[in-house]
């Protein structure tokens, strides 16, 4: 049961990857590669569940591991490069390490079945097998450089993502390249130390991958709602800005904010906070008083307004008593109001 253990644990997180594309919307590219990258780490799992004695099944489904290391690598340009991450070259690359797996599990299966002679093909199938291990290495080389690659001018969120991809990619190599190889002991040990080693190394490689998609998705879609929150502050703005300017509605003396949310159809919370994030003002009541002193002073340097009294004034601007008016006027001008009538008279 441990042996077969780690091999199930692949299997249901390679499903769960190809499942992914519905819990991401809409789905991006590395969405599908990740898909693909499942798809074929769960036919490497299968074929490590078969029984021994279906050998013939065992070749036939590796064929399915086409898309490991390859994909691997398209994976990580198109997650962490911006723009145009993946050109017809980049995929030809992955398509050749594609060819060359298929071409080598499939010479096995002939042979398997009889069907050719294995040494007629020796030389291609060594051929091969160093030209895959060649651009093999190549592609995982390139894959975790382009994991670190502007590793410091990254943000935060974007470093953390790249550590724990980086981390996992290293992890899995040493444990199956290094450590395993130097606990040899048997053949048949060595080869079922290994097997697991990889099933497990491949389950971190799927849980990092999907952790950095996870993170990538969800600041997109805290991207996408703060574009969408700015739009509509900003069309509540122009909405409360012409209701108070174009309707005069500054000029009740006693406007409140339920007032303002009434005559607009809007939510007082909206709208408390469109004043106070947009407009840069404490509360309501200091942006309609802004107003208010606003208009006073037209009305205190208009001539058709020249015979007014301060009480007249302050009426005519909203305010409900003079001193409100004076004292609301001094704070904002600096002044009363009749020491600002005085002051523009002489000049």
């Amino acid at each position: 049961m441990f042996e077969t253990l780690p091999h199930i644990v692949l299997l249901i997180l390679a499903v769960l990857s190809m499942a992914s594309l519905f819990l991401f919307r809409p789905n991006r590219l590395e969405h599908y590669l990740y898909a693909a990258l499942g798809f074929s780490l769960m036919w490497l799992a299968i074929g490590q569940l078969l029984p021994g004695s279906f050998s013939i099944e065992q070749q036939f489904v590796s064929l399915g591991t086409f898309a490991t290391c390859n994909v691997f690598w398209l994976l990580t340009r198109s997650l962490f490069r911006q723009g145009k991450a993946l050109v017809t070259s980049h995929f030809i690359l992955a398509g050749i390490i594609a060819f060359l797996i298929l071409s080598l599990k499939s010479i096995a299966l002939f042979v398997h079945l009889s069907w050719i002679d294995g040494n007629t093909l020796l030389w291609l199938e060594r051929a091969l097998s160093e030209l895959l291990q060649l651009l093999s290495s190549g592609v995982l080389l390139l894959s975790f450089w382009e994991i670190i690659r502007g590793y410091g001018p990254a943000s935060k969120r974007v470093r953390f993502q790249k550590k724990v991809l980086a981390v996992t990619m290293v992890l899995a190599v040493l444990s199956t390249r290094i450590v395993v190889p130097a606990l040899s002991s048997s053949p048949a040990f060595d080869v079922a130390l290994y097997l697991i080693t990889r099933s497990l190394a491949a389950s971190a490689i799927i849980l990092a991958i999907l952790y950095v998609l996870w993170s990538q998705h969800k600041h997109r879609e805290t991207l996408g709602n703060t574009s969408k929150s700015d739009a509509e502050d900003a069309e509540l703005l122009t909405a409360i800005e012409s209701m108070m300017q174009d309707k005069k509605l500054f000029l009740q003396s006693e406007l409140k904010l339920i007032d303002i949310a009434l005559a607009i159809d809007q939510p007082e919370y909206k709208i408390r906070k469109v004043i106070n994030e947009q407009m840069s003002f404490d509360n309501v009541n200091q942006y309609i008083n802004h107003l208010r002193i606003k208009h006073a002073k037209d009305l205190l340097l208009s001539e058709q307004s020249q015979h007014w009294s301060i009480l007249v004034v302050s009426m005519e601007s909203g305010f409900s008593s003079l001193a409100t008016f004076n004292r609301v006027f001094k704070q904002q001008v600096g002044c009363t109001p009749k020491q600002f009538k005085t002051q523009h008279a002489t000049t």
